[in-house]
């Protein structure tokens, strides 16, 4: 399995081999809608892949890793640690960091980590963000209101798994034919050239933050584009949440009778600090086929 060293928020790693062993066989042209990280796509066989996502960083980010050597890629993020004194456990051996309890090697590296935070804020590039986030808390990629990079640093570096995870995900991102597209999921050329479509849409009854901006009418216009492919024959699968912490999606649950539904067993206990144990999250995936 390919994984991504991006914790995106709403990543389907967990359930990646559940998802795909629901998918249909012989995929040609797989489109995957509200891409994030990527993984979904990345490890379905297909011929042609188009990742999309609205979100403008990620897409900038994996168009980086796509169109730049990998030795280019790990020479710049070596440059970057050394720049800002960051710990680099992967080419030390064993105990040169001590591990602070409940702190790891945050220590050693929020300095350099806010410096960079800053030069990043002031002078983007994809590099700087993908170093942020591999030195930041859980490897989240967040952005305040003003656009800012605001992810405290985190625990852990570039380790000897978050290397061998980057060099997979970076390689597969070269190797396969794929196409990277930054559209609002309404825009029909999405739509033109894929016979198999999977939307994993910011949640409407959940309280990520990833989810904040969607409403009820995205909601409403994502089920119009969803019906609209099914009347042309082609296959979708739509991976949301009927029930979360108390709540109801009722227009989901309306609509989505006239298709198959399928319940996801996965665990939310760890997904939001904040939550309160309200009531089971009834995650599904809804196929057409």
């Amino acid at each position: 399995m390919i994984m991504s060293p991006l914790n995106y928020s709403g990543n389907k790693s967990k359930i990646i081999k559940t998802l795909i062993n629901l998918f249909p066989k012989d995929i040609k042209n797989f489109v995957d809608v509200f891409c994030g990280s990527g993984i979904v796509g990345l490890n379905v066989e297909f011929e042609n892949l188009i990742l999309n996502d609205k979100e403008k960083h990620i897409i900038n980010l994996l168009k980086y890793f796509q169109n730049n050597s990998l030795d280019y890629i790990l020479s710049q993020i070596n440059q970057i640690i050394i720049k800002y004194k960051l710990t680099d456990s992967k080419s030390k051996p064993k105990g040169f960091y001590k591990i602070y309890k409940n702190e790891g090697l945050s220590r050693y590296n929020k300095e350099g980590f806010l410096k960079l935070r800053k030069s990043y804020n002031k002078s983007p590039s994809e590099i700087k963000l993908f170093v942020l986030i591999l030195f930041g808390f859980n490897y989240f990629i967040r952005f305040n209101s003003q656009g800012l990079f605001n992810v405290p640093v985190g625990k852990t570096d570039f380790s000897v798994s978050q290397y061998k995870k980057s060099v997979a995900f970076i390689q597969a991102l070269q190797n396969k034919n794929i196409k990277l597209l930054n559209l609002d999921f309404r825009y029909n050329k999405l739509y033109k050239n894929g016979d198999f479509f999977y939307f994993d849409p910011p949640y409407l009854i959940t309280e990520a933050t990833y989810n904040a901006s969607w409403n009820e009418k995205d909601e409403k216009d994502l089920y119009d584009i969803l019906d609209s492919i099914n009347s042309k024959n082609k296959k979708f699968a739509l991976s949301n949440v009927l029930e979360s912490n108390g709540k109801s999606n009722d227009f989901l649950k309306y609509w989505s009778k006239k298709y198959t539904i399928i319940p996801i067993d996965r665990q939310y206990t760890n997904a939001n600090y904040r939550r309160k144990n309200l009531g089971k999250t009834q995650e599904v995936l809804i196929i057409n086929y």
